[in-house]
């Protein structure tokens, strides 16, 4: 929300907007790796391992677009939003994920198979 209240101007830059929209970034980035759960009924996006190379994945994609606006690169723009879109991917799949076992859970259980009559 903060970005939105500072908004990039028309010409030239707003330090504001950059400030906010780096702490944004950064957190959302970093949410991954403190997210992560342990234990059976975790929902796999929640696992360690997956956790752990999307975490990887979003620092590579900041990693690039903080070198795009250090250096004054000509593929900023792209790389804010192939990271933009890959964190609000990694956001849907957790839910996604989080929402399986919970229909799986509200679902009738299976009567068991009965046995065979020799």
């Amino acid at each position: 929300m903060l970005v939105a209240a500072f908004p990039q101007p028309a010409d030239g830059s707003s330090l504001l907007h950059a400030i906010w929209a780096s702490v944004g970034f950064c957190a959302l980035t970093i949410w991954p790796a403190a997210a992560w759960r342990r234990g059976p009924g975790v929902p796999w996006a929640l696992r360690p391992a997956v956790c752990a190379t999307a975490a990887a994945m979003l620092v590579l994609l900041l990693a690039w677009f903080a070198a795009e606006v250090v250096t004054g690169g000509r593929q900023e723009g792209l790389a804010e939003r192939v990271l933009g879109v890959a964190q609000a991917v990694w956001l849907l799949t957790v839910v996604l994920s989080c929402r399986h076992p919970a229909r799986a859970a509200s679902a009738p259980p299976h009567a068991p198979p009965e046995p065979a009559r020799a």
